[in-house]
This record gives structure tokens, C-alpha cells and sequence, in this order.
């Protein structure tokens, strides 16, 4: 039992390495640049272990893509619930504000993800309909937090804002992402300040168009 074991733990690292070694190739390379050689030379692991434990490079990509959404959803903001701000501009801004923090702090499903998004090809990649089901995932419970926060008459008129508003935020992040990474001399923290503002007041604006 105990040499049982021994080798189930082995085998957990070595998947967790290969895991590792492949987010942080794809990140930077993309689907296409990404290679069983790369990851191979990166973990020091051979070939076979790879294969062990994932069938192919898409397969190993569409496990990595997942590997990494569950680590930047136990940072990303949008899955935890409302923080108890009473002002609801100002509960706005604070969830852009920790949103815009996550994407910086664990930007690497954010990379994988936009390149795999922006990817187009005849036979689609497992790893990007993955990711196009976690961004689903992600705008939905998104948009279930705008619910919560917006001051509607009735739940149909929350939602239909709601819903468009969580579009604008994952386009925000996008863009954000995007802008950060591309150039110095960002001042994150007021940019996402004026787009709260901004986010907040077309809020307002669209809930009293459908009352």
C-alpha cells in the first residue's frame, strides 16, 4: 500500500510539473509554439511521462487551460460574493479594482486564453473550446454579481442589464490585459477608476431607459 501510494504521489508531481512547465510555455508561445519537446526539456521529464498522462498536445493543452482557470479563479474576485459595500458605485469599483488586480497577479490564463480565443482554425483545438466554455462560465457569474448589486424595479429588467454589463466587463479586462502588458507608464488603478465611474453612471442610465 505504502509503495501504492508512493507512486500515486510521484505520479501527481510529475502531471503537476508537465502542468507547470506547459502554462508557462503556452503563455508565452501560444498553442502553435507549444511543443511535447519544450515541456520535455523544461520538466527534465522524458516523452513517455508526458504521454502518460495526456494523450496528445491538445489534450495536454485543454488540461492546462483548466489547470490554470481553477488557479486564477481562487484569485479572480468575480467568483466571490458581494463584499457588504453599501454604495453601490463604490462596491463597482472595487470589484474592477480586485478583477484588474487578478489578471496582473496570475496573467497566465489570461494570455493562454486570448491567444487560444483569437485562434482560428479548421479543426478547433480542445484547449480553445475549453476556454470558450470558462469564458461562458465566467460571464455568467458575472453577471448573476451584477444582479445583485443593480437597483432594479423588477429581476428581467436587472438582468438584461446585467447581462450587458458583464460583456463590458470581460471586454474591460481584455483590453486592460492587453494594455498592461503591451506598454509602461499604465496608472492601473485610476484607469479602472474612471471606468467604474463610467460603468456605474451607464448603469444608471440604462435602468431608467427600461423602467
Amino acid at each position: 500500500m505504502r509503495k501504492t501510494a508512493r507512486r500515486h504521489q510521484q505520479g501527481e508531481e510529475s502531471r503537476l510539473r508537465i502542468l507547470e512547465a506547459t502554462l508557462a510555455i503556452a503563455a508565452e508561445r501560444g498553442y502553435d509554439g507549444t511543443s511535447i519537446a519544450l515541456v520535455t526539456e523544461a520538466t527534465g521529464l522524458p516523452p513517455s511521462s508526458v504521454y502518460w498522462h495526456f494523450r496528445n498536445k491538445d489534450g495536454l493543452l485543454a488540461e492546462t487551460l483548466e489547470f490554470s482557470y481553477r488557479r486564477w479563479r481562487e484569485t479572480a474576485p468575480t467568483w466571490q460574493g458581494r463584499v457588504g459595500i453599501s454604495d453601490p458605485a463604490e462596491e463597482i469599483r472595487d470589484r474592477l479594482q480586485r478583477a484588474s488586480r487578478a489578471i496582473t497577479d496570475s496573467p497566465e490564463f489570461w494570455s493562454l486564453g486570448l491567444m487560444l480565443g483569437l485562434a482560428n482554425r479548421p479543426k478547433e483545438p480542445a484547449a480553445r473550446r475549453r476556454y470558450i466554455e470558462v469564458r461562458a462560465e465566467t460571464r455568467d457569474a458575472i453577471r448573476d454579481w451584477w444582479e445583485q448589486v443593480l437597483p432594479a424595479d423588477s429581476p428581467e429588467q436587472a438582468r438584461d442589464v446585467a447581462d450587458r454589463l458583464a460583456r463590458f466587463h470581460l471586454a474591460v479586462m481584455d483590453g486592460l490585459y492587453v494594455g498592461v502588458r503591451s506598454g509602461r507608464g499604465w496608472n492601473l488603478e485610476r484607469l479602472v477608476d474612471l471606468i467604474a465611474a463610467g460603468v456605474h453612471a451607464q448603469a444608471v442610465t440604462w435602468l431608467a431607459e427600461a423602467a
